[in-house]
């Protein structure tokens, strides 16, 4: 490929906007995504959560069972997520109209007759939990087969990780698939290193497959690195121990979601499989929990970016940070700004798995614009690798 054909290309399609309508949201629409962090929700505790441009409400009914349903109540639309949990329905604060999990209106308590009222009901959609997570689908039909990837293999612990990212889901998609910036914005002991490579940037091949893409990176004086790409925003990738902290195990078969919440904010959940069992593993859960303590009391990463893009902060400040990784990432893609304007950027060589990822969206989305089939995606669980041969031509 000519290097220089991304810089005559330089008109890209608008990938920004994902809500109800748009090209980007009717796409993500057709897969199951994210919504929130399983142990996060009680039985009987609802939360308001904000996907791909819409409110919802989730609750968890008195079976365990997650549900998620309309916003607000049809009776005098307040928001229901202030309402209380009844079994596994959902009672509205304000008049105590009642919804089970399908949307149903299922007793108006000062109405004659208080019952259920067939003529009244509110969306809801299926609901699902897996790895840790609790899943929805928003798109119109049958929803695909669950779950959207496979569990993982080996023995050992599951962890999840729930970050809240100040910029359009897609910056943070491409930056999934720039291994490069890897060798500068996490060069003070991030993955690169970690990987035993130098400073070098390092050599990336990537194809389409069945899933999404397949991208192997490697350099003269490091290993090979194979990471998948699930379609449409799920990255499974192995990733060092964060930090030094959790050594145990070694690097993480790690699943990566992003998920807009609206056009200049969006959520990143992960799902890592550490490979440790019996007295290693409980030695693990007390080192994690021990670093989740000091997450918890440290400021919150999106905050930390701002104030150093601001000036007001500089990234040898927080060194000690125990989620640098994630405040380098933000300071790089918030740093382009909220949204992205690809049209005032100059692309280059090392750009071409995010040139070849752009090419791949503007296809699907022009073919879902246009009435046309997209392509079946299929993840049948591929997992990634940390050395390897590589014996494709670069794209």
């Amino acid at each position: 490929m000519d290097t220089s054909e991304p810089r005559a290309k330089n008109k890209w399609m608008d990938f920004t906007p994902a809500g109800p309508g748009t090209p980007m949201g009717r796409f993500l629409r057709q897969f199951w995504q994210p919504v929130f962090v399983s142990n996060k929700l009680p039985v009987g505790r609802s939360v308001p959560i904000l996907i791909m441009g819409e409110h919802f409400t989730l609750y968890r009914g008195s079976s365990g069972t997650p549900y998620v349903v309309g916003f607000r109540c049809a009776h005098r639309n307040t928001q229901l997520s202030t309402g209380w949990v009844r079994g596994d329905a959902l009672q509205c604060l304000y008049h105590g109209w009642t919804y089970d999990g399908s949307g149903q209106c299922i007793a108006r308590p000062a109405e004659s007759p208080p019952g259920p009222c067939p003529e009244v009901s509110i969306p809801s959609y299926p609901t699902r939990e897996h790895l840790g997570f609790i899943y929805a689908y928003f798109g119109g039909g049958e929803p695909p087969a669950f779950p959207p990837f496979p569990v993982f293999e080996d023995e050992g612990v599951v962890d999840n990780r729930f970050y809240d990212y100040p910029c359009n889901w897609f910056q943070s998609w491409e930056n999934h698939l720039d291994e490069v910036h890897v060798a500068f914005t996490h060069q003070r002991g991030g993955t690169h290193r970690a990987l035993g490579r130098e400073i070098e940037p390092p050599q990336t091949f990537i194809e389409e497959t069945d899933y999404g893409m397949v991208r192997h990176t490697s350099t003269e004086s490091g290993a090979t690195r194979i990471t998948h790409f699930i379609f449409p925003n799920t990255m499974r990738v192995f990733l060092p121990p964060t930090n030094g902290l959790f050594g145990a195990g070694g690097w993480r078969d790690s699943y990566v979601t992003l998920v807009p919440t609206d056009d200049e904010n969006h959520l990143l959940f992960m799902t890592q499989h550490i490979r440790v069992s019996g007295a290693e593993a409980d030695a693990y859960k007390k080192a994690r929990d021990k670093y989740l303590a000091g997450l918890a009391a440290a400021p919150i990463p999106r905050d930390v970016g701002r104030a150093i893009l601001a000036g007001k902060l500089s990234l040898e400040d927080v060194q000690d940070h125990p989620n640098l990784a994630t405040i380098e990432d933000i300071c790089a893609q918030l740093g382009q700004g909220p949204i992205h304007n690809r049209g005032k950027e100059y692309l280059g060589r090392s750009d071409l798995c995010i040139v070849r990822m752009r090419r791949l969206f503007e296809r699907e989305l022009r073919a879902l614009a246009e009435g046309r089939p997209t392509k079946a995606w299929h993840f049948s669980g591929e997992a990634p690798q940390l050395t390897g041969t590589v014996e494709r031509a670069p794209v």
